[in-house]
């Protein structure tokens, strides 16, 4: 079963789970149901649906309900749980939010067409001509840098780059490594955000400036990927990433993170996603 296949295969069991004792409320409970994480699985999503994943769910649960109390003349408080709502605050605050309006004024008014959110049902997308994608195993490394944490509106890596250089210099690099690095790791809400590490490779046990952060990247199996054309273009590569590459592919990414190399005096960024794999790697 490939990317697209799974993605379609868990939207279904969201479906049938809305109205049960059990919903799969939330991106989490949906990621696990698919074996992707959150933030790979959002990626899977957006690239197949052009939406938001956590926004989508919560669209169609609000609307599911609503239908459901309103066609039966049930109270809404004895539907929240079957749809994944804690307590009614958090379904009135929901309301407000998606139609302007509250719980007590759609039962009265009803839903206009356009609030309706419509079970979507995602087309497989054409395979586009190949980026490379190359699997391959790394040892596990050592980075030292800056971390920032950066909210789900941001656009621009630029500025955190920036204070990186400013500070960069104290780092005692590795000798043979003479790239720099950009480690991202999301939240288990892959919409929350996400953790940013700006840094250099560097060797183990070397004493370092406790201005910097150390992360220490597992030996794993990758599939690295070039993006050579300008880095505002960047978003134009991930899509294909998600949308095409791990759509036509059995092989699912692995976890929360992945990391960006800038090789040293090169115009290009190479894309490492860790990759799920049954065997174990040497450190």
């Amino acid at each position: 079963m490939d990317g697209y296949d799974n993605l379609v295969q868990t939207l279904d069991r969201f479906e049938l789970s809305l109205g049960s004792e059990h919903p799969l409320a939330s991106v989490q409970a949906l990621a696990e149901a698919s074996g992707y994480s959150p933030h790979h699985f959002s990626r899977l999503f957006s690239s197949h649906t052009e939406l938001r994943l956590k926004e989508y769910l919560q669209a169609r649960q609000l609307t599911e309900l609503i239908f459901q109390a309103l066609s039966a003349g049930i109270s809404y408080a004895d539907l929240l749980s079957r749809f994944g709502f804690e307590d009614y605050e958090t379904f009135y605050r929901c309301c407000k939010r998606r139609f302007g309006k509250s719980p007590s004024a759609i039962r009265e008014q009803g839903l206009q067409a356009a609030e309706v959110q419509e079970r979507i049902h995602p087309a497989r997308k054409e395979v586009s001509p190949p980026l490379a994608g190359e699997e391959r195993d790394l040892k596990g490394f050592l980075l030292c840098g800056l971390s920032f944490f950066l909210g789900p509106e941001t656009r621009s890596f630029h500025t955190i780059w920036q204070q990186f250089s400013k500070h960069q210099h104290r780092i005692a690099p590795h000798p043979q490594d003479k790239a720099s690095y950009q480690y991202s790791a999301w939240l288990d809400d892959a919409a929350d955000g996400m953790s940013v590490l700006c840094a250099l490779p560097v060797e183990p046990n070397t004493e370092q400036n406790p201005l910097f952060t150390l992360r220490s990247i597992p030996p794993c199996r990758y599939v690295r990927f070039i993006h050579d054309q300008d880095v505002t273009s960047i978003p134009q590569t991930y899509q294909y990433i998600y949308g095409t590459y791990f759509a036509h592919s059995e092989t699912q990414p692995l976890g929360n993170w992945e990391f960006q190399r800038y090789p040293e005096g090169e115009h290009l960024i190479e894309i490492y996603i860790p990759l799920r794999t049954q065997t174990p790697l040497p450190s």
